[in-house]
């Protein structure tokens, strides 16, 4: 929970800080995003919210069928009406399983993002994670295992 409330004062300091800065530089480009999600900050399957701060930052919310999810994503060539638009930043997801348990996924994204004149996007990513699984058992038992592996995320959109 810790780490979470950091990430989140830090996503406010820098929407803050790059909104400021980029203010007179944006264009009226349409900076919401609702999809629908196969991994990602939605965990297995789920939605998610993407809002643009600034022309190169976006910030998201993910709830799936057995998690919840933020993330922080930067477009390096920044956001634009059509074409394709390639990003990274950091994702964050908890994933709870009743009678089994639950654990945190933290990934680096690297991925694009396909924007048409249409309001319809489509993106895909895959990166390196870092897994935090504890599963318990009713007999009291409790484990904990870490590992790393590679996670992705597949989204079906509209922007609006």
């Amino acid at each position: 929970m810790k780490l979470f409330s950091c990430f989140l004062v830090a996503i406010i300091i820098l929407t803050n800080s790059f909104s400021q800065a980029q203010n007179n530089t944006t264009r009226d480009l349409k900076k919401n995003i609702f999809s629908g999600n196969i991994g990602g900050t939605s965990s297995i399957l789920g939605i998610n919210y993407q809002r643009f701060i600034g022309n190169n930052l976006a910030i998201e919310f993910g709830l799936g069928l057995i998690g919840i999810g933020t993330g922080l994503t930067i477009y390096p060539k920044g956001l634009t009406d059509n074409g394709a638009r390639f990003y990274t930043g950091i994702k964050l997801n908890s994933i709870a399983l009743v009678d089994v348990g639950g654990g945190t996924v933290t990934y680096v994204p690297f991925g694009i993002t396909f924007f048409s004149e249409s309001p319809f996007i489509i993106g895909f990513d895959i990166g390196p994670a870092y897994g935090k699984l504890t599963s318990s058992s009713f007999g009291g038992q409790t484990s904990e295992i870490t590992y790393f592996y590679g996670f992705g995320n597949l989204k079906i959109g509209v922007r609006f």
